[in-house]
């Protein structure tokens, strides 16, 4: 079991005598793009289980509906927790594809696991204090949704450990450019919650009626089945995960490559928390929106995440294979063909958002609100898909502390920005989705800038 990242030095054969990695050897923008593609429908997916929830809970009332909204900002803290070993494990993995060194891959994802477990137990330590998330954003301990909104957090904490399973398992098929079978695998989790997502909420024949936090339940059951199902494939693949003992030295490597983009993760999610009390005070129907709103958003921003993925995998490959050039042209071509996607989802959400909101409540105040945020939004797509696509980039080589001051600091700003524009300027909560957009603007502007410097091509080979 190796103890050290893989050396930038080509390889001329594999030790198992298989073949090289097919991707490196066609041209960057397609290589992206048959590892971006099946990403984008799973990202697509992945944003239905959102939606899915929403529109589900939103049956049961307002009062549900805003809980759910206000949980988003936890339930995106969680998933980028679980996410910690899947970054670390996705790394490493391209780099051994690329440097043929598949032998050590299996070795890595139990490693992986052993990570995830570790978080696993953090995040669940915290199920007492959960109420501490909604006094931040201001919801009052007597309301309907502070109390839906607790019990909906309170089973995703529970059932926090079949994602942070899948994450791994999954981060092996993308980083082996096998996406396919993680759009697959993503496919048959959203049948199972689809059909579990009622069934619990209402107790449907056998099942018990859990309400607001059956739909988490749910969610976790389908992310279990496909963490197994992810497994079996993988043997079958020929890569025998056998547990052993934790490792040290590399359980420190993969957590320090994922650290540094949960944080980001974790920052970005508490500054929504503290900008819930901006927001609330312009009135509580706007946290609703901003639920429903990046559920919308999402959908743009998971094409976005298809196309980081492509760059994070073939910057890997390509550096394990001892070629930094091949990996910046990656990343250049993953920019261009995102752009292309980015322009007509602006066109559509900005001419579509009244509608789309409608879908999910009858309030008008909901709507007049979420459309403005949705369409503020809108116009900065092309930039989020430029700071998402170089994240994906420094992921894949390794260099995930970059990432991590970009988004931090600017993520940050949102506060102070919606606080001069909602209170000084004088321009209400329509201030505060002005901030949001304006931020990213200026994450893409600096991760184009960080790049052209050229430090990810050295961040694991330097160690």
């Amino acid at each position: 079991m190796p103890s050290t990242p893989p050396t930038a030095e080509p390889s001329t054969d594999s030790k198992d005598g298989s073949a090289p990695p097919p991707l490196l050897a066609l041209p960057p923008g397609r290589a992206v793009w048959l590892v971006a593609g099946p990403m984008i429908a799973l990202g697509l997916l992945r944003t239905s289980y959102f939606l899915t929830d929403s529109w589900f809970v939103g049956r049961l009332g307002d009062g549900a509906l805003e809980a759910i909204g206000g949980a988003a900002f936890a339930w995106w803290m969680i998933h980028i927790c679980c996410d910690l070993a899947g970054t670390g494990a996705h790394a490493l993995v391209a780099r051994y594809e690329g440097a043929q060194q598949r032998e050590r891959i299996a070795g890595t994802l139990v490693q992986g696991l052993w990570v995830s477990a570790a978080v696993t137990a953090l995040l669940m330590a915290l199920i007492p204090g959960r109420g501490l998330y909604f006094d931040l954003l201001g919801y009052g301990p007597a309301t309907e949704a502070y109390a839906l909104g607790s019990e909906y957090v309170r089973v995703c904490l529970l059932g926090c450990g079949t994602l942070a399973v899948y994450a791994v398992v999954t981060a092996a098929f993308r980083a082996l450019g096998q996406t396919r079978t993680a759009l697959a695998l993503t496919a048959v989790t959203l049948v199972v919650n689809l059909g579990l997502d009622p069934a619990l909420i209402w107790g449907w024949g056998p099942f018990p009626e859990l309400g607001i936090g059956g739909a988490a339940w749910a969610t976790s059951i389908a992310n279990s089945i496909g963490a197994v199902v992810g497994l079996v494939i993988l043997r079958r693949r020929g890569i025998h995960l056998v547990l052993v003992q934790p490792e040290r030295a590399v359980t420190a490597l993969i957590t320090r490559i994922g650290t540094p983009i949960t944080i980001a993760g974790l920052g970005f999610s508490a500054v929504y928390v503290l900008l819930g009390r901006i927001i609330s005070d312009f009135g509580s129907f706007h946290m609703a929106a901003l639920g429903i709103g990046h559920r919308l958003e999402s959908l743009a921003y998971m094409i976005t995440v298809g196309f980081s993925v492509g760059a994070a995998t073939m910057v890997g490959q390509h550096l394990g294979a001892g070629s930094p050039e091949r990996a910046a042209e990656s990343v250049r071509a993953a920019l261009r063909i995102c752009t292309a996607f980015m322009l007509p989802c602006t066109a559509l959400l900005m001419a579509g958002a009244p509608w789309f909101f409608d879908a999910f409540t009858d309030d008008p105040a909901i709507i007049e609100s979420g459309t403005v945020y949705l369409r503020w939004q809108a116009v900065v797509f092309v930039a989020m898909g430029i700071e998402v696509v170089y994240e994906g980039g420094f992921s894949g080589a390794g260099d995930t502390v970059p990432p991590l001051i970009i988004s931090g600091s600017l993520t940050a700003a949102r506060i102070p920005m919606a606080w001069v524009f909602g209170y000084t300027v004088g321009l209400g909560i329509v201030g505060v989705w002005i901030a949001i957009a304006v931020s990213t603007g200026l994450k893409a502007i600096v991760s184009w800038w960080w790049w052209r410097r050229g430090n990810w091509k050295t961040a694991l080979t330097t160690e």
